[in-house]
């Protein structure tokens, strides 16, 4: 136990400990060539050989312990007898130099404190017993006289060891507590570091931290994701978002920012920005929180328009049936009218009122069929084939322009949802319908169709080149007798909408008036299950 002390010693300690032991031998060598300088003619070089050479071999023995200090630490017993070997030659320096022995008590003295400092006070009082032996024979085998006053500072030497031995094994258990304290407070600030390190890499939000010239100084995954760019440290918050404006220290603010990503399509982000001074830095840094919205504000749109929609086809129904019945007391009223005796403008009159009346007939019935509920769909679609064939038969319209170019991406394999195929065709065919009329003032008319698939669901996006609408005309463009056409009930988008809707899909539309349209239609999947 007492030997295995020195296991707990790290590397720094230990080094530190035996440059001590090799600066002994040192300052006795540069001690001895002193004399020889200053008093050269009481320097004996004969008697002084043996001196010299206990010298050598203790530096030699240092130097190779220095050489393997990692593996001696290891075995405690070798290096406990080296601190012994220490003593005696130290010692036998004694009766070998005739130098003065306050010397080489400081000596001792040193060497019993690092002993105890490596083997604790156990270990210290051993070596300070071994070195009293060494020394009192050393002493006793001197010249000097054997007075009462050799005896009592020869006693007072060997109490100097033992006391050393004590306060060393005391400075050593005192080091190693404070070792142990701040190894676990260095082991507390890592794994605080690595958590606060975690927690930035894997929130959901982006982060990024930035000084007071813009410049980022550090920016976690979620925030190279969002803003589709690696390697943003060092860079400038400016160019990263164009057009964003920090607040300064202290302020806290909440924007919606437009953002368009070197790849890819614009997005919606929101950015929380703050501040703060930092000590170490001595500077201000701030911090700017970003959160992808686009999808957010997608399902919230989606969600206004679905409540909004469900009111006005709750209203329209009651509205039609409404109409429907004095409608139908008017026709009747008419026919019998045309029976009787009448001139020929009141004939023409009367099937101009019945022409009127049949065509408000049938568009209440339209707005019927967008009032009842959709039925479920059951049977499988691949919209790869049902796309193609609406849009071959809409391109080879006689009333839509001919020369637009059609550029369609389709996925290598079917893309199958769940679905009514008619209903769908009535969807995509007044889409594409809409799409062709909004590009006819177009001077490059141009129309694309992506299908793309993942583990979930299948995405089509109708984009054209065409007039574009105004975000006002955005909003209500599924709303019944909502149109921007002169000719047209407006009942065309609000039952495609009504269409997609009960196939379970998410609508989202984006519009730049001069730019053109942009329709994203995401269907859940139909996977087929294999029966056992």
């Amino acid at each position: 136990m007492v030997l295995n002390a020195a296991l707990n010693k790290d590397e720094n300690q230990r080094l530190l400990i035996e440059g001590a032991r090799i600066s002994l031998f040192m300052v006795i060598l540069l001690v001895s060539i002193a004399s020889y300088l200053f008093q050269p003619a009481f320097i004996n070089w004969t008697l002084l050989a043996p001196f010299y050479a206990l010298v050598t071999v203790a530096l030699t023995m240092h130097l190779g312990i220095l050489a393997s200090l990692e593996r001696l630490f290891r075995r405690p017993g070798w290096l406990f007898a080296t601190f012994v070997i220490d003593a005696l030659l130290i010692s036998a320096l004694i009766l070998l130099s005739g130098l003065n022995q306050s010397l080489f008590l400081f000596l001792h003295l040193v060497n019993i404190l690092l002993a105890g400092l490596v083997f604790r006070t156990e270990g210290g009082l051993i070596v300070a017993l071994l070195t009293s032996v060494f020394f009192t024979a050393a002493s006793l085998l001197g010249p000097d006289l054997k007075a009462l006053s050799f005896i009592l500072l020869l006693a007072l030497n060997n109490i100097a060891f033992f006391l050393v031995a004590g306060l060393s094994g005391y400075l050593s258990d005192q080091l190693d507590t404070v070792g142990a304290e701040l190894r676990r407070a260095g082991l507390s600030l890592r794994a605080a570091r690595e958590l606060n390190r975690l927690v930035i890499e894997n929130i959901p939000s982006g982060l990024l931290t930035f000084d007071q010239g813009g410049q980022v100084l550090q920016a976690n995954r979620a925030a190279q994701e969002i803003l589709g760019q690696d390697n943003l440290a060092g860079r400038s918050v400016h160019e990263i978002l164009k057009g964003f404006e920090p607040r300064g220290v202290g302020e806290i603010a909440r924007v919606d920012f437009k953002f368009q990503p070197p790849q890819g399509e614009s997005k919606l982000l929101g950015l929380l920005a703050s501040g703060f001074e930092s000590p170490e830095l001595g500077a201000p840094v701030r911090l700017l929180l970003i959160d992808d919205l686009t999808k957010i504000r997608q399902l919230e749109w989606g969600l206004r328009q679905a409540e909004k929609m469900a009111a006005i086809g709750q209203l329209a129904a009651g509205i039609a049936h409404e109409i429907r019945n004095p409608l139908s007391g008017i026709s009747g009223s008419v026919e019998l009218l045309s029976q009787t005796s009448a001139t020929e403008d009141d004939r023409k009159l009367m099937k101009i009122i019945l022409r009127e009346i049949d065509r408000l007939n049938g568009l209440i019935t339209e707005f019927l069929d967008y009032s009842r509920p959709e039925q479920p769909p059951t049977d499988p679609v691949d919209l790869v084939v049902l796309l193609q064939e609406t849009l071959g038969s809409v391109a080879l319209g006689k009333n839509v322009r001919q020369d637009v170019e059609c550029i369609p991406q389709w996925p290598a394999a079917a893309a199958r949802i769940l679905g009514r195929s008619e209903k769908l065709r009535q969807a995509f065919l007044n889409m594409f319908l809409n799409s062709y009329q909004a590009m006819e003032n177009t001077l490059h008319p141009r129309l694309e169709l992506v299908v793309a698939e993942d583990a979930e669901f299948v995405t089509v996006k109708i984009r054209d080149n065409g007039c574009g609408m105004s975000e006002a005309t955005r909003k209500r463009i599924f709303e019944p007798f909502h149109t921007t056409k002169a000719k047209g009930t407006g009942l065309g988008l609000a039952v495609t909408h009504k269409i997609l809707e009960g196939h379970g899909a998410r609508i989202f539309v984006e519009s730049e008036e001069g730019r053109g349209t942009e329709f994203t239609l995401v269907f859940p999947r139909w996977i087929e299950k294999i029966r056992a």
